[in-house]
């Protein structure tokens, strides 16, 4: 990977956890502050665009995608508190599957439906793979086309996130330790209800 593409993964790490972040205080702490969950749906495309990064730069692909599924497992009984039992985590499992071993395309879109986002969120992981690894203006247009389909859903603001995956000049080389960029999803949302239950 050039310095150019691992600043910019770097970069977008950032910014999806502090989206994700701001997402989470107000969908737990703050539910009327609309403006939270606006800038929180930026998060999802960018956590998409690392895992293809991920996939695609991976040396060890099984650990790469055990430590997704992981995290996703012991995220679930947070995610139970949501209405969800298989959480984002799983989503981008099945889209690293699929982008590994395009032959898993078909059973991962069908099991996408039961995990968090559904085909909505498998199928904009493909159209952002199609932006990395294909062609960035057709991977764009499909990223677009996916958003016709959303109707007056607040999930219209992730549009937002494909201004900031076409931008190829970040300066970032602060990585963000794997474990922390793992584990950061779960316990935040732990710090987040604690606090909810003390309030």
């Amino acid at each position: 990977m050039s310095k150019e593409s691992y600043d910019k993964v770097n970069a977008i790490k950032w910014i999806g956890i502090i989206t994700m972040t701001m997402d989470h205080i107000g969908y737990y702490l703050f539910p009327q502050l609309i403006w939270l969950r606006i800038i929180g749906r930026i998060a999802f495309p960018c956590f998409l665009y690392t895992t293809v990064q991920g996939t695609e730069h991976t040396r060890n692909f099984k650990k790469y995608v055990f430590q997704l599924i992981g995290t996703g497992v012991l995220t679930i009984p947070i995610s139970l508190y949501s209405g969800t039992t298989f959480n984002v985590l799983f989503t981008l499992a099945l889209v690293a599957l699929s982008v590994k071993d395009k032959r898993f395309f078909g059973i991962a879109l069908l099991l996408s439906y039961f995990c968090e986002y559904g085909i909505y969120g498998f199928l904009l992981g493909w159209s952002i793979y199609c932006m990395v690894s294909v062609n960035k203006k057709l991977g764009a247009l499909f990223f677009l086309v996916l958003h016709l389909f959303i109707g007056s859903s607040l999930q219209i603001f992730a549009l937002l996130a494909l201004f900031l995956l076409l931008i190829e000049n970040y300066s970032c080389s602060k990585k963000i330790p794997k474990v922390f960029g793992y584990l950061y999803y779960p316990l935040h949302q732990v710090i987040l209800l604690i606090i909810k239950a003390t309030i």
